[in-house]
């Protein structure tokens, strides 16, 4: 079979796939749309809440600037069919991300290789059942602001990336615009990424102006500056979340709380379990290709965003009404969608060094213990999304062991 063949084949296999996965996320939000959203109700979900919202004319969100128009020409249909483009959206940016990695791979092989990592969920533990709350993931179905934020917010920071590399010369104003951009239009949907992206991009200020003695000064305010728009947002936002007068952000310490109402973060069992599945994967990765992955700057910037997230989400609470709604925790999400994308280039590359040639440290038996865990992750993606599929909700216990125990 020629090269051209070959390519034709994979093409098309990598349409059918994701054509599949469409009408599978068109499908599942359709019935999450029909659902009464009462917490435990098959389907449930918050894009009821979120519709309701905009039909009311509460803007915070570009969703609610879309989400209206698309129920209006279609009606349940219209939105589902809008974010199953937002999905495969996602997966498109995440395949574009992997490029640095796979070189050598044609981009049908990147797509299908994407599509199978988003399905990545914490791991389950057999007979132990899954709780999805408390847990860290990439992908998410429940959610309509943070399904649009996905792709625009993994844009926005290989944008970043891009737009870094002129901090050791000159930067390119160009990259520079079009990177502050997309990093706004991510904010429009959700304020998650900018509210650890902006304190991690300071941090890494500070380290580039002591590294240089303040010779790269003018460079490193421009580069600040790109954050500015996108605060801006978050004060237009937090006028419309925080209407409320006792309403706000506070450190978890200063606020009471029912410590068993309080389903993520270090305050129960099934919550740190929830943490400690999330990071199976990254967690080998940093371990067993630590020294690999440290050269690598995107590795290192997206290791510290994703940490910022975390101890904001740890630390940092909605107080009022909002308390128990975790909408701090969005932040370590998308984060980590974007520290995925990171940890499984590092793991890419080392499989391209062994089919190179390299034996050198053990570097098979890595890769193996590595791709195993990613194989772990996805499994139980797989299991989670049958059973949203099936009805159960993505906020109670749900027992993926009966996959392999009868």
């Amino acid at each position: 079979m020629s090269k051209t063949v070959k390519q034709r084949w994979l093409w098309a296999a990598a349409l059918l796939a994701l054509a599949a996965f469409a009408v599978a996320m068109a499908w599942l939000h359709y019935q999450q749309l029909c659902s009464p959203g009462g917490g435990n109700d098959p389907y449930t979900s918050d894009l009821g809440q979120h519709l309701a919202f905009a039909q009311r004319g509460m803007v915070y969100s570009t969703t609610s600037l879309l989400i209206g128009p698309a129920y209006a020409l279609g009606g349940r249909w219209g939105i589902a069919a809008l974010l199953a483009l937002f999905h495969l959206g996602a997966v498109a940016v995440f395949a574009l991300g992997l490029r640095p990695a796979m070189p050598g791979w044609s981009c049908p092989a990147r797509l299908l290789t994407s599509l199978v990592i988003n399905f990545a969920q914490a791991v389950w533990i057999p007979r132990g059942g899954y709780w999805y709350q408390g847990t860290v993931i990439g992908t998410i179905y429940h959610n309509t602001t943070y399904i649009m934020l996905a792709p625009f917010a993994l844009l926005a920071v290989l944008a970043f990336y891009r737009a870094w590399q002129g901090m050791s010369g000159k930067l390119d104003l160009r990259i520079w615009l079009v990177y502050i951009i997309l990093l706004t239009l991510a904010t429009s949907f959700k304020a998650s990424l900018v509210f650890a992206f902006a304190p991690a991009l300071l941090l890494l200020l500070i380290a580039d102006l002591v590294r240089t003695r303040g010779k790269n000064l003018r460079q490193e305010v421009i580069m600040g500056c790109s954050v500015l728009p996108s605060i801006a947002l978050c004060l237009i936002q937090a006028n419309v979340l925080f209407a409320d007068a006792d309403s706000g952000m506070k450190l978890i310490f200063t606020v009471d709380f029912d410590r068993h109402a309080m389903l993520w973060g270090p305050f129960n069992e099934a919550s740190v379990l929830g943490l400690l599945r999330s990071f199976v994967f990254v967690v080998a990765v940093g371990l067993l290709f630590g020294r690999q992955a440290w050269r690598n700057f995107r590795y290192r910037f997206s290791l510290l965003v994703f940490a910022v997230a975390m101890a904001e989400a740890l630390f940092l609470v909605e107080s009022g009404e909002r308390l128990y709604h975790a909408n701090l925790w969005w932040g370590p999400f998308i984060c980590y969608w974007v520290f995925l994308l990171e940890s499984v280039s590092v793991w890419l590359q080392g499989c391209t060094a062994w089919r190179s040639g390299a034996r050198g440290g053990s570097l098979g038996v890595r890769l193996v213990l590595c791709g195993t865990a990613l194989a772990w992750h996805i499994v139980s993606g797989i299991c989670f999304l049958v059973l949203l599929m099936q009805g159960r909700s993505y906020n109670i216990p749900i027992e993926t062991y009966h996959f392999l125990f009868f």
